[in-house]
C-alpha cells in the first residue's frame, strides 16, 4: 500500500498508473490548462473588482480594515459565489445568465474534471491532441468571457 508522510493511503491502487512520457504534445498540454485556469482566475478577479464598489458602499463606518475585509471575503469566494453576488447588483440578460451559467459549468469541469476524464488515456499522443484542442476552445471561451467584464474595455 502507497505511504504518505509514513501513513498509510487507504483507496490507492499500489499499481499507481505510469508516468506520462514528457513529449513536447505533454507540455503543450499542461502549458495550455494553465493559460486556461489563469484565464478563469482572470474572471474571478475581475468579478470581484466589479463588486468592490457596490460592497463598500454597504458597509456603515468603511475603514481601511473594512476596506481589507470587503475585499479579502470577496477573494475568497468561488467563482458560482460570485455571479450570485453580482447577480444582486446588476442586472444580467436571459442570454448574459446562459453564458455566465456555460463558464461556471466550463471552469468547474476544467478544475475538478478535466484530467479524471481522460485518465489513463492520457498515454495517447490521439488523446492528448484532442484535449489540446478542447483546451483552446475553453481559453477562447474565458478569455472571452473575461474581456466582456473588463471595465477597461468600457471605454
Amino acid at each position: 500500500m502507497p505511504l504518505l508522510g509514513g501513513r498509510l493511503l487507504v483507496g490507492l491502487h499500489a499499481d499507481p498508473m505510469p508516468d506520462l512520457q514528457e513529449t513536447e504534445q505533454l507540455r503543450e498540454l499542461y502549458w495550455l490548462y494553465g493559460i486556461a485556469a489563469h484565464n478563469c482566475s482572470n474572471i474571478e478577479y475581475r468579478i470581484v473588482y466589479l463588486l468592490l464598489s457596490p460592497k463598500w458602499k454597504q458597509t456603515e463606518g468603511l475603514t481601511p480594515e473594512k476596506v481589507t475585509e470587503v475585499y479579502d471575503k470577496l477573494q475568497s469566494l468561488p467563482l458560482g459565489a460570485l455571479l450570485k453576488e453580482y447577480k444582486q447588483h446588476y442586472a444580467f440578460s436571459e442570454e448574459q445568465v446562459s453564458l455566465m451559467e456555460d463558464v461556471l459549468n466550463k471552469r468547474n469541469y476544467l478544475t475538478h474534471r478535466f484530467f479524471g476524464t481522460y485518465g489513463k488515456k492520457m498515454h495517447e499522443a490521439a488523446i492528448q491532441q484532442k484535449m489540446i484542442v478542447e483546451l483552446k476552445d475553453l481559453i477562447r471561451v474565458f478569455q472571452s468571457v473575461s474581456r466582456s467584464i473588463d471595465p477597461e474595455s468600457w471605454r
